[in-house]
């Protein structure tokens, strides 16, 4: 278990991260410029509800006169929903590319074993390796790498409207930004390691299931069925638990950033109510008007949306295949083993290294 988590071979995975980013970052760069567009869309569809408003209940304008704003206004939902389908289909294509390169590589690592030596190996590991932990990879390339820098970009990008409007009112959400990356930080350090568990041992039980299956018949022949069953058993009870653990941890994840969002908003809502009632007179309150007040409360669950979105990719991200580079490592020396000898009737196999 420590194995997993030490450091110095999660440094390599990310690593090898980074290194299958480089095929596809034309599309991932264009993935973050439509979540930027998608922003601007945002802003501009807040604040054309804000005017509307404004100009109904306060300059008492005609609707039949506002139809021009109303026709913009459909056009900025418009020009978000196709921001946001952009942004997916990009991320969407850059995953795809990615899985495929990574099992064209892993197909030519097997290659190299051949048939023999590859027979040696549990097919239920195997099969978890093709399918489970090249599939992993699809959250962190589609969805959490363009929503690092968009969870950075729109939030810097809506906190400056809000400073061009009221000073006072982005303070406060200044200050409620940086708590929320510090405590996702430490509850995410947890559940990577969390998660990390719970593939190894989703791998453990499924190669477990596949041997007795497969030697079922010697099973019987010692009379070893009841012990094996026994064993599944413990195997079932140990994925059930640390399947619970990470669920505790991403829904703690999640009130994390439910309850400084919600303090945050909480907080710029009672300013603007007091300032537009006259009850504050400090800094920039007195000139606060409808228009501007609706607008930043528009605008703050808007700033936090990033955030919440990271926060559900990072979950994917907690999954990445953290064992790919040491696949290649173990490769490397099955290839130079001499000989392998199977003991079916234990259910393992030594193998006898060159000397």
């Amino acid at each position: 278990m420590s194995a997993i988590t030490d450091k110095t071979r999660q440094q390599r995975s990310r690593q090898w991260l980074r290194r299958q980013q480089q095929a596809v970052r034309p599309l991932l760069r264009g993935a973050v410029a439509a979540g930027v567009l998608g922003g601007v869309a945002i802003a501009a569809q807040m604040g054309l509800m804000a005017w509307l408003v404004h100009a109904l209940l306060i300059d008492a304008v005609p609707a039949h006169s506002l139809w021009p704003v109303m026709a913009a206004l459909l056009l900025a939902v418009l020009l978000r929903v196709l921001a946001a389908a952009v942004q997916e289909r990009l991320g969407q294509l850059a995953s795809a590319k990615v899985r495929q390169q990574v099992r064209v590589e892993l197909s030519a690592l097997w290659a190299r074993l051949g048939p023999v030596r590859l027979a040696a190996l549990p097919s239920a590991s195997l099969t978890n390796q093709w399918v489970e932990q090249v599939d992993a990879l699809d959250g962190y390339y589609a969805r959490y790498l363009p929503q690092q820098w968009l969870a950075v970009l729109v939030p810097l990008m809506l906190v400056a409207l809000v400073v061009w409007l009221d000073w006072l009112a982005a303070l406060f959400l200044l200050l409620a930004a940086p708590l929320i990356p510090l405590f996702m930080a430490l509850v995410g350090m947890h559940a990577e390691r969390i998660s990390q568990r719970h593939v190894l041992q989703a791998g453990r039980m499924a190669g477990q299931f596949l041997d007795r299956v497969r030697n079922l018949t010697s099973l019987q022949l010692f009379g070893q069925v009841g012990r094996s069953i026994a064993r599944i058993e413990q195997a079932t009870q140990a994925y059930r638990t640390v399947t619970m653990a990470t669920l505790k941890v991403a829904f703690l994840s999640s009130a994390v950033l439910e309850f400084f969002a919600s303090v945050a908003i909480a907080v710029v809502a009672m300013y603007i109510g007091f300032g537009l009632l006259g009850y504050i007179d400090y800094g920039p309150s007195p000139e606060l008007s409808l228009f501007s007040g609706l607008f930043i409360l528009l605008l703050a669950p808007e700033f936090f949306q990033p955030l919440r979105s990271i926060t559900t990719t990072g979950r994917r991200r907690w999954r990445p295949p953290m064992r790919w580079p040491n696949w290649r490592r173990w490769t490397v020396r099955l290839l130079r083993r001499k000989t392998c000898r199977i003991t079916r009737q234990k259910m393992a196999f030594n193998c006898a290294m060159y000397t």
